[in-house]
This record gives C-alpha cells, structure tokens and sequence, in this order.
C-alpha cells in the first residue's frame, strides 16, 4: 500500500520508509505513521533488565521536571491517572510527592515492584478498565505511551469523558523533529535500517504506531477542544547508563553496544545542544489555565 489516511489531519499519507513494517508521512501536518501491531503475546527482543538500569535514573529525573510543573498548574490535593504504568516509577514518584495516581497496565511483568511499594495499578487495558471517577481526574498522563496506541481519535474521546472538567491532559513522547529520529533517517537513506528501526521499536512487542512532532499533536488535541496550556523539553540520554540503555535490545550484538555507546558519548556535545528528543505537553480540557 503506498498511501494511508493521516489519522490527524486526514490528509493522504504517502509511503516513507519501507522497514519490517512501512512508515507513511503526512505531506500535510508531518505525522509519521506506521502499519505495525501490538503482539498481544507480548514477546520481542526487549531485555528488562538491562532498560531498568539504562533509564531509572533519567526517567526519575524527567518526572521530577514533570510534578514540578503539574503542580504549578494543580496545586493542592489531586487525583491522577496513568495510562500504559510499566515498571511503576511515575506513581512511586507521585506517592513520594503526596499526588495520588492509579495506574493502568496491560503487563504484569512490573508485578512485584508495584506490590513492594504499595502501587495502586489495575491491569488491563484503557479504556476498557473500569477506573471511571465520578467527578473525573484532575490530571491524566502519558509517558512514553501516546505513540504507542493506533485508534487516537477513539482514544482522547474516552480521555474527555474521564478527565475533570478543568482537567490537565500530559503527554510525554518522543518527537520527530529530534537529534536522534532526524540522525536515524541519515542512516537509513545510507543503508542502515537498523536504527530507524530501534526507534520504532519494531522489534518490541509494543512498537510505535505513530511518530509525533509539536505541530501535529497540537492539531490533533485542538481538534478534541484541547487546548495547550504549556511544553517544555526532557532529557533523552543518561550518559552515564548508554550502554545498559543499548543492551536493552537483545538483538544489539555486544560489538554493535560497545561501537554505538562510544559513538554517542563522542556525539555527546552536539547531543545536547540540538533540537530535543522528547518533549511533555500539558493541555487543558477546557479554558486555559493559569501559568
């Protein structure tokens, strides 16, 4: 298939990178779309072990940098919702903050760590669990989840219906205007698929279904009636756990890990001084709130 529907603008998307599975590009709003899957076996090259040493320290960060500014916006007592929990460590940090937050979860290979530390999370998946709050939540959140889910539309319809009416939508998520997804698009014009691939985690039992940049997530959430209240950049890189981050693909060869971590520590300047990977934005369900 050469062509697709934009799933944001409705645009006609055309055929962009032919890789395990075919990414189509809007020629419109710039949404990248792929034609994968989630594998409900839940089986992929995914090392857990290794991910939990690569990213804690970075996601731990991130999420201070994210409460900081929910609280800023909600201050006083809130309940939230986490859509897509894996290992647990926004709601530790929401628990250590006095924020309360439940979380949904369609693995339960994070089991032991949510129980150890009193987490309240209910497996399955949204919106079919039902953890409707009557009044709605005050905020709901997406870290590293949004560009995982294909039925889009579908899905900010039933997060309207859950959130307050003065609720705060966040969606923490990968962009592809960034250092790495514009650097992987090089190498794959030069023959090395490997890495674009890797972005989309197509290799991972729960890879991308699209690829975001500012503009059309705004077009897309403006389109629901929400509106953009506030965004700011995160840390895509702990230098100091690269290798542990690489290794979590177990099909990345031990010379590959060892080639690609001194590549990036190299990159390391020109890393951090271009355009951000990752962004969070928070939008407001109805009228917009205060700075």
């Amino acid at each position: 298939m050469d062509h697709i529907q934009c799933p944001v603008c409705g645009s006609s998307s055309k055929l962009k990178f032919t890789l395990k599975f075919n990414v189509y590009k809007c020629p419109d709003c710039g949404l990248y779309t792929s034609d994968a899957g989630f594998d409900f076996s839940f089986k992929s090259d995914l090392e857990l072990a290794s991910r939990e040493v690569g990213l804690k320290k970075l996601r731990f960060a991130n999420f201070e940098k994210i409460i900081t500014k929910l609280r800023q916006i909600k201050p006083g007592k809130i309940t939230g919702l986490e859509i897509g929990s894996g290992n647990g460590w926004w709601l530790k940090v929401c628990q250590e903050h006095g924020i309360n937050c439940i979380g949904i979860e369609p693995e339960k290979a994070h089991e032991g760590y949510h129980t150890a530390n009193g987490l309240d999370v209910r497996y399955g998946f949204y919106p079919d669990m039902n953890v409707k709050k009557e009044s709605g939540y005050d905020f709901i959140i997406f870290n590293d989840v949004f560009e995982h889910i294909k039925e889009i539309d579908e899905l900010i319809i039933n997060l309207k219906q859950d959130l307050a009416e003065n609720g705060v939508l966040i969606i923490n998520l990968p962009m592809s205007s960034g250092f790495f997804y514009r650097t992987a698009m090089l190498m794959n014009k030069l023959g090395f698929k490997s890495f674009l691939e890797r972005l989309w985690q197509f290799n991972f039992h729960s890879p991308h279904m699209n690829y975001f940049n500012q503009k059309n997530l705004e077009i897309l959430l403006r389109k629901h009636g929400f509106i953009k209240q506030a965004d700011h950049e995160l840390d895509s890189l702990d230098f100091s756990t690269l290798k542990e981050r690489i290794k979590a693909d177990s099909g990345i060869s031990k010379f590959k890990t060892a080639v690609l971590t001194s590549g990036l520590l190299l990159l390391k300047p020109v890393i951090l001084t271009a355009k951000p990977d990752i962004r969070v934005f928070f939008f407001g369900k109805n009228k917009p709130l205060a700075d």
